[in-house]
């Protein structure tokens, strides 16, 4: 309960005029002694500092269109045209033409062998998208560039590369920044790129040991046995190309005081260039590849478990998944 000498004033109206006069002037005294004087009295001019926050907003959202446009940019051009090939069972009379064409491995294959060759392209096909660098995107060369990589492991279950779900084809050439050198193709841990210019070139002469799609895809065999998902089929492959390597390592070093070889000097380079000019050697050079090296030759269709000189291919159709 209050105190009985506190008075409630519910209303005014019933308040003498007097009294509210007095209400009146103690309000206004109050108001005026702790500052709050009416508005129009002692009104300041915002409008200045409204209009340099409206600008300044604009000037912020600005340069977030600004970066977010050129992010995207800049993300286009590194990613360039990707697509996604739809290829089935009833491309494969397509595929087959392309493939008898431009491909001189496939097409000394028994039909047989042609029928599995072609599944096998549609699953790589379906299993990766094809990126396309100043090229337009054609669906020809995703065959023709799956059909290298499955020529190389044609011998092996397991050929689908997974740790590669993007292959990048690029016009023509190309000069990389990390050191200012030209390339055809390379692979690496994030990728894999293909000059199509260059490809088309190393198809088009089979008999020189310079192949791009054959170089590429041999690094990225490689690669992927160490990088990708593995099972038994994958370990069997890495004993056997480590196997490559121990035989493969005297071969190598004998490159660098020698200039008279059937490989390439470009496999003087590294081991891992080694590795892939021994593959393009071994299809396209076949012959004198097995005369000049003849243990190297019996290793390299032991790692890949084929040999391009029989009419059957395959050496052994388990370790195939035949």
């Amino acid at each position: 309960m209050p105190p009985p000498d506190t008075i409630h004033i519910t209303d005014r109206i019933q308040i003498p005029d007097s009294i509210n006069s007095l209400i009146d002037s103690i309000l206004l005294a109050n108001r005026i002694e702790f500052g709050y004087e009416k508005a129009e009295e002692h009104h300041v001019d915002l409008s200045w500092l409204l209009v340099i926050v409206v600008l300044a907003g604009i000037a912020i959202i600005a340069g977030l269109l600004i970066s977010i446009i050129k992010h995207f940019l800049s993300t286009s051009k590194k990613k360039g045209e990707t697509i996604a090939v739809n290829a089935t069972e009833e491309n494969a009379t397509v595929y087959d033409s392309w493939l008898s064409m431009y491909n001189p491995y496939y097409a000394t294959l028994s039909p047989e062998l042609k029928s599995r060759f072609i599944y096998r392209v549609i699953q790589f096909i379906q299993s990766k998208k094809f990126s396309f660098h100043s090229v337009e995107p054609d669906e020809q060369a995703v065959v023709l560039i799956s059909g290298a990589a499955i020529q190389i492991s044609f011998g092996l279950k397991n050929f689908l590369l997974d740790h590669y779900p993007v292959i990048n084809v690029i016009k023509k050439e190309y000069v990389l920044k990390a050191d200012n050198d030209t390339y055809y193709g390379h692979v690496s841990r994030n990728g894999i790129y293909v000059s199509w210019k260059h490809f088309q070139e190393g198809y088009e002469d089979y008999s020189d040991s310079v192949n791009v799609g054959l170089h590429e895809m041999a690094h990225a065999l490689s690669f992927d046995a160490y990088l990708g998902n593995e099972d038994i089929h994958d370990r069997k492959f890495k004993t056997r190309l480590q196997n490559f390597v121990k035989d493969g390592v005297p071969v190598f070093r004998a490159l660098k005081s020698t200039s008279s070889h059937v490989l390439d000097d470009y496999a003087s380079t590294n081991f891992d260039e080694f590795w892939a000019v021994s593959v393009e050697t071994f299809f396209e050079n076949t012959e004198s590849f097995r005369q000049n090296r003849p243990e190297l030759y019996q290793e390299m269709c032991e790692t890949l478990n084929q040999d391009p000189l029989s009419p059957s291919k395959i050496i052994d159709s388990h370790i195939a998944g035949f």
